[in-house]
């Protein structure tokens, strides 16, 4: 591996990624137009994708508001907003060390309703949410996951529980290698949890959207952003929060969703919530597809010959082994 590879990932180990991986741009060409490295970076030669690890106990406490031994707020702050914190700040020191030695970065902020607002005209005509670049695709170019049924990106170490950032750069690193391991998502095992948990019935149960990354063929559920993202902002129940709004049958409707976030009607305190911290501090309300999946415990037995000695992990350079 050349000297500058290993540089650029053991720092970012060193600084606190849980995992990190490399794809060249040449991944990418399959994505949508108007959303690859180089419609952004034209000189784009490599494309650096880390992973911060959501620990566990967030995910084993959440519940709903009125739960006496359950609460959300640690997935809200840690499994959330400080990870995407954290992600762009690692993102943000290593595009400026590259800078440095000449070589141009591009970042992007972490998913989020900020990330999405160039694309509002098209989103009320499609009911589809997009963002100017895809933080979970670029983890599956870069080798670190692989798609499960949700729609996450899934990696053997974690299973759902991380998020990911993604730093661009016109420097030629060496890549990583697609994920070719044991499957890390399977639906007969856990019965689509996925699909059932969702309080919104936000994934299909039979149809699949497929992509093309490095040249193979990825699918997963198809996936109502609309009707996600009423549970994303706590509109409704199950979601953790106190509010309890309907909404309309059939595919989500974005002028439904963007006059709900402004209604007086919805609670006090999840409108609290939302003005006061949503997305900057605090994030998703829900996230049952990330939190409650199965992933990684289902996905043990068949990783027990897979060598994960060979990715770029925090795991193999835990201060307290």
């Amino acid at each position: 591996m050349d000297e500058l590879t290993r540089k650029v990932a053991d720092t970012f180990i060193d600084w606190g990624a849980d995992l990190v991986g490399i794809a060249p741009v040449e991944r990418f060409d399959g994505a949508p137009e108007g959303h690859r490295p180089t419609d952004f970076l034209p000189e784009c030669k490599s494309v650096i994708s880390i992973g911060l690890h959501i620990f566990q106990g967030l995910a084993d406490v959440w519940g709903e508001w009125d739960q006496p031994d359950k609460t959300n707020t640690p997935y809200l702050f840690y499994g959330y907003g400080l990870t995407n914190w954290e992600g762009s700040r690692l993102v943000n020191r290593m595009a400026k060390l590259l800078e440095y030695r000449g070589h141009k970065t591009l970042a992007f902020m972490p998913t989020w309703i900020s990330s999405m607002t160039k694309y509002f005209d098209d989103t009320i005509v499609t009911g589809e949410i997009m963002t100017e670049f895809s933080h979970r695709h670029a983890a599956v170019a870069a080798g670190i996951a692989d798609f499960g049924l949700n729609g996450l990106a899934l990696t053997p170490e974690f299973g759902s529980m991380q998020r990911f950032n993604t730093l661009l750069t016109s420097v030629e690193l060496e890549p990583t290698p697609l994920y070719d391991g044991p499957p890390l998502c399977i639906p007969e095992a856990c019965g689509s949890k996925c699909v059932k948990v969702c309080p919104t019935q936000a994934f299909s149960a039979t149809e699949m959207q497929d992509c093309v990354i490095g040249g193979r063929k990825k699918s997963y559920a198809e996936h109502d952003n609309i009707r996600c993202a009423y549970a994303v902002t706590g509109l409704v129940q199950g979601t953790g929060s106190r509010a309890d709004l309907e909404i309309p049958e059939g595919p989500g409707q974005p002028l439904h969703f963007f006059a709900s976030m402004a209604s007086e009607d919805i609670h006090p305190y999840t409108k609290a919530m939302l003005d006061n911290c949503f997305g900057l501090i605090c994030g998703d309300f829900c996230g049952k597809c990330l939190h409650m999946c199965p992933s990684k415990k289902i996905s043990r037995k068949g990783l027990e010959g897979y060598d994960l000695a060979g990715r770029y992990s925090s795991l193999a350079r835990n201060p307290l082994a």
